[in-house]
């Protein structure tokens, strides 16, 4: 069952064109940290969402696979709403917080977009 959030607000740093990575968090983000993130709202309750090589998350009419989800994903999304989206090749050492997508064009994001989590 896909999940989607809404982007409530952008962080004055949290896009940065030199780094092909997202950062987001829900709403209950420190305000430190909202200024270097996403923030999304869910639209339904998380529950139990776990991303594979091959689950596709989608930002508005951006479509993405996962090549890599970390083990720590599932647990980060479901509790804070967090997760981080690299928008490169898997290195020999991903982050296990992390979401590697291909392909590996950083989307285009604005308060509104709709994030979708396809496991």
């Amino acid at each position: 069952m896909a999940i989607t959030a809404t982007v409530s607000a952008i962080g004055s740093n949290a896009i940065d064109p030199k780094e092909p990575i997202l950062v987001f968090f829900d709403e209950t983000a420190t305000e430190s940290i909202q200024s270097i993130a996403v923030i999304q709202k869910f639209d339904t309750p998380v529950g139990s969402l776990s991303l594979t090589r091959g689950s596709q998350l989608s930002i508005d009419d951006q479509h993405f696979t996962v090549a890599f989800a970390g083990d720590l994903v599932a647990a980060n999304l479901t509790s804070i709403g967090h997760a981080t989206l690299y928008f490169s090749a898997v290195p020999d050492k991903p982050m296990e917080n992390g979401i590697y997508l291909t392909p590996t064009t950083m989307p285009t994001v604005h308060v509104g977009s709709v994030i979708t989590y396809q496991p």
